[in-house]
């Protein structure tokens, strides 16, 4: 390998272009021919920092007007992608020329040139793949994710563009490490090892990540959905990450819950199939009333209340005769779960309103003894009579 960098290198440098570029600038400048060939390198990397420049001017400028007509953005993504990788490439042809311009380079040099060129394009080519895989990742994002349904791209895409890259450099990296002659097998092997002690350290964060992808592919709640737990905790969703999903509580405060803990976790989801919730209003009622005006009176009510849908229609029932009252339940649906404190709050109002207006009591716990006992007086227990 080394004699044949040192051929190229040198069929190069004695190439008719090289020679005439280097007997043209010492005929015209008087230089020694050790100064002409430096200045033929520097030439070289010149020529191609302005061909870097030009490509990046056709690639930024020109071409997006080129493919403007599309419907598609996957052009525009390409294009971006190439930009940055072809400047490269063509900035490092320019400095391996420069270099096989110069004559007498010392030997290490000119022997490992080729090996040096390799390398480079290995990392060239892993940042023009990083950079594909990122456009597609992006045209997906953008042409297609808004279409679907499902929010599992929306999340799992950022994460799979980093994955993506971060593997094609570390394969790129194995690859250079091979083409400098040493044996990677013994660092796959350690590689290996310390990816299963990784796995196992990492072992709940891999969890969650599967926990969030079992959520977003089963969609038992997105985000904005009022959701209850088993524990209690009752909340809108705010973010689903790759490691937890965020729930604001009612009281306004953040609550963190790894994906792996609520993926198993029993959820009441309000917001689904629709965002209508039933709602039971409790009131009791004095034996004395009238059962059916009270009734008649809780469903005018309702019928007026905004938030109370039409349809089901609101519907009172009598639950239990309780020790001191008749105890009434009427059964109302919210337009939305998020009326769960307002709609009734205004039920309420109103219903002591109308029936302190109509005369029906609404008692409160009572306690009548009656003593009747022969030559016991009921003011003997009472411990306010004076004496």
């Amino acid at each position: 390998m080394v004699g044949n960098n040192t051929s190229l290198l040198g069929d190069f440098s004695n190439s008719t272009l090289i020679q005439g570029l280097e007997s043209g600038i010492e005929q015209a400048t008087g230089l020694s021919a050790g100064t002409a060939d430096v200045i033929s390198a520097l030439l070289i990397v010149i020529l191609a920092i302005i061909l870097a420049k030009v490509v990046k001017f056709f690639v930024v400028s020109v071409a997006p007007h080129l493919v403007s007509k599309t419907e598609t953005t996957l052009d525009d993504e390409i294009i971006k992608a190439v930009n940055g990788p072809l400047q490269v490439f063509i900035v490092a042809m320019g400095v391996y020329l420069a270099v096989a311009a110069l004559n007498h380079l010392p030997g290490f040099v000119s022997g490992n040139m080729g090996m040096v060129l390799t390398v480079a394009l290995i990392y060239i080519a892993a940042y023009l793949v990083a950079n594909l895989a990122s456009g597609l990742i992006n045209w997906y994002k953008n042409d297609i994710a808004p279409h679907t349904d499902s929010e599992l791209d929306d999340v799992l895409m950022p994460f799979l563009g980093k994955t993506i890259g971060a593997t094609v450099f570390i394969l790129a990296t194995l690859m250079a490490i091979s083409s400098l002659g040493i044996e990677i097998t013994p660092l796959l092997a350690t590689v290996g090892v310390g990816g299963i002690a990784v796995a196992l350290a990492a072992q709940e964060l891999l969890s969650n990540v599967f926990g969030a992808i079992s959520i977003l592919s089963d969609r038992p709640y997105k985000v904005g959905d009022r959701i209850a737990m088993t524990d209690g905790l009752l909340g809108d969703v705010v973010e689903i990450g790759l490691r937890s999903t965020r729930v604001k509580t009612l009281d306004g405060r953040i609550t963190v819950i790894p994906n792996a803990d609520i993926s198993k976790s029993m959820i009441v989801n309000y917001a689904q199939p629709d965002s209508k919730l039933r709602y039971d209003i409790k009131v009791g009622i004095a034996y004395g009333a009238d059962v059916e005006k009270a009734s008649k009176i809780l469903l005018e009510i309702a019928g007026s209340t905004g938030g109370v849908l039409k349809e089901p229609a609101p519907k009172v029932y009598i639950t239990d005769l309780g020790n001191f009252s008749v105890n009434l339940l009427m059964q109302v649906w919210l337009e939305n779960y998020r009326m769960t404190w307002d709609v009734p709050d205004r039920i309420y109002r109103e219903t002591l309103k109308r029936f302190a207006a109509e005369k029906i009591e609404i008692p409160y716990p009572t306690t009548s003894v009656i003593v009747d006992r022969p030559g016991i007086s009921v003011e003997a227990f009472n411990p306010l009579q004076k004496r």
